[in-house]
């Protein structure tokens, strides 16, 4: 029962942030595009790019999303994944998606909605900060993926089995030269006993 009513909550605080979106839009004059009754698409030029957003509600939250900003690009490498950690380390409030065969990248923030509330300030501070750090970081993130493409390094499955394989292989050779030195030592007392039965 509680369940029941606070997924009916969450749908009115839904259905209540997605109308002051779309009245926020359209005092705004900008034109978008009705994908759902909990969702709208639109189209921004910025600087660098011509940016595609989506704007949708899920589990009390309002999504600011911008799918596939860079795409049919290999992105499953170190340095990419190293500038994607230095961005979101200093701007909390966005969040990079890499997709699952690791050839695109997304980018979303979020704003938490309480009673389905948005005021025009919070709605335009997160517009500004998905469209402006997607743009200013677009060619960031085209500098690094192609500036070293040759030399990058790519992320890899760790074979466990490898591994261990390598540390049993390291414990033998350790095990053997131990074993040699032993041999060595116990020869040379033994060249030590004839001498001094020779003497």
């Amino acid at each position: 029962m509680n369940n029941e009513k606070a997924e009916i909550k969450l749908d009115e605080a839904a259905d209540k942030a997605m109308q002051m979106v779309r009245q926020f839009l359209k005092e705004e004059k900008i034109k978008f595009n009705e994908v759902d009754k909990d969702a709208v698409e639109l189209y921004m030029q910025a600087k660098n790019l011509t940016i595609h957003l989506l704007i949708y509600t899920s589990n009390g939250h309002l999504i600011f999303r911008v799918p596939g900003f860079i795409r049919n690009v290999n992105l499953n490498r170190l340095e990419i994944l190293m500038l994607v950690m230095k961005i979101m380390n200093e701007i909390l409030d966005i969040r990079f998606e890499i997709s699952p065969d690791g050839k695109s990248l997304s980018a979303c923030c979020h704003h938490i909605l309480e009673d389905g509330a948005i005021t025009k300030s919070q709605f335009d501070l997160a517009m500004m900060i998905i469209i402006r750090l997607v743009d200013d970081t677009y060619p960031q993130f085209m500098q690094v993926i192609y500036s070293a493409d040759g030399d990058s390094v790519e992320f890899a499955s760790v074979d466990r089995n490898h591994q261990v394989a390598a540390e049993q292989d390291l414990i033998e050779e350790e095990d053997l030269i131990n074993s040699e030195d032993q041999d060595i030592e116990e020869d040379e007392e033994d060249e030590e006993d004839e001498k001094l039965k020779i003497n």
